[in-house]
């Protein structure tokens, strides 16, 4: 005889799986009418659910690209501090690659709809993402938005925050700056070019095209090739990420400029690329042990039942003085 599943009370009553999971752990996501109509009919079909142990609240997924599972200086803290905080709060923290195949197909495994909660970290695909919201359980989003996405997100502030890089950079009377940074990547680089652009405008700064460097591949080859067709450089360069930075440092070296009393450069994040880099980058980064705890705490809330408006929670990132810019005595 065929186990009865939390699927078939959910066919039976018409509902969602993810409904009938609250109703049996007395959640807050449903009504006392929802829950009894469950109870009676998991009863009927002798169904038998067992309560979890208090300490273990469930399951909680995340979810992100090979890619981003690859960025351990980065993404790797967030992904310490989420499942930190989860087990604080009770709960089982798994963490799964979402696959080329899996995007390319929309595969989603039937075994995540036993999740209380999921985190998606980082950019993968708007329509996968999108379809993820079919299962009916809470999502947070880490680094990442769209319009499309009705979801929690849990973001840094990009654009004041590349504002508040490049002011650091006219306080030293440096005015003119470049932009390096591939801005059709992610929304965060698109956000980050909004802020310089802003920052230009605002701040009096002289720049042309050719310092704007916003469609360009991530790689030693693809960037070196790029700056050399430039033929004045800027005074400073602002650039994306610190992969960029620390490829833009090796470049400007090899070139004989001497860094930062030739040309000073800043970069958004704080990794081990701004840490090793001769000299050490000056960047502006988001505190991404508190951007992880503060998603688990939004799915938790969600797991809970909370029903209030949808919130974009931005952090303020903030500028860590290092050696690559030239300041003033």
């Amino acid at each position: 005889m065929k186990k009865v599943s939390m699927q078939d009370i959910a066919d039976s009553l018409g509902i969602s799986k993810n409904s009938v999971s609250q109703a049996l752990r007395d959640a807050k996501g449903v009504s006392e009418e929802t829950k009894q109509l469950v109870r009676l009919k998991a009863r009927e079909m002798g169904y038998t659910y067992k309560k979890a142990d208090p300490k273990q609240r469930g399951k909680i997924l995340l979810l992100a690209t090979q890619f981003v599972f690859q960025q351990t200086s980065f993404f790797g803290e967030i992904i310490d501090s989420c499942q930190k905080k989860a087990d604080d709060l009770g709960y089982q923290f798994e963490t799964k690659c979402l696959t080329t195949d899996m995007l390319r197909h929309m595969t989603i495994p039937d075994e995540w709809h036993t999740y209380s909660g999921i985190v998606a970290l980082s950019h993968s695909d708007n329509n996968y993402l999108s379809q993820l919201q079919t299962l009916q359980i809470p999502i947070v989003l880490v680094d990442h938005h769209h319009p499309k996405l009705n979801v929690d997100s849990i973001l840094s502030q990009n654009i004041d925050g590349t504002y508040k890089a490049i002011s650091l950079l006219k306080e030293q009377e440096i005015t003119s700056i470049g932009f390096l940074g591939d801005t059709s990547f992610s929304p965060s680089y698109a956000e980050r070019f909004i802020g310089y652009k802003q920052a230009v405008s605002e701040l009096d700064l002289v720049v042309d095209d050719s310092m704007m460097i916003t469609a360009i591949e991530e790689s030693q080859g693809a960037l070196f090739d790029k700056l050399k067709s430039i033929h004045k450089m800027p005074k400073a360069w602002f650039c994306v990420n610190s992969g960029l930075a620390f490829m833009l440092t090796s470049f400007l070296q090899s070139n004989d400029y001497t860094i930062p009393d030739d040309v000073s450069i800043m970069c958004f994040d704080d990794t081990e690329f701004t840490r090793m880099a001769h000299p050490t980058i000056t960047n502006i980064a988001t505190d991404l042990e508190y951007m992880g705890m503060l998603a688990i705490e939004t799915l938790n809330k969600r797991i809970e039942g909370d029903t209030s408006p949808i919130t974009y929670q931005q952090i303020m990132p903030e500028i860590v003085l290092r050696e690559s810019v030239l300041l003033k005595n």
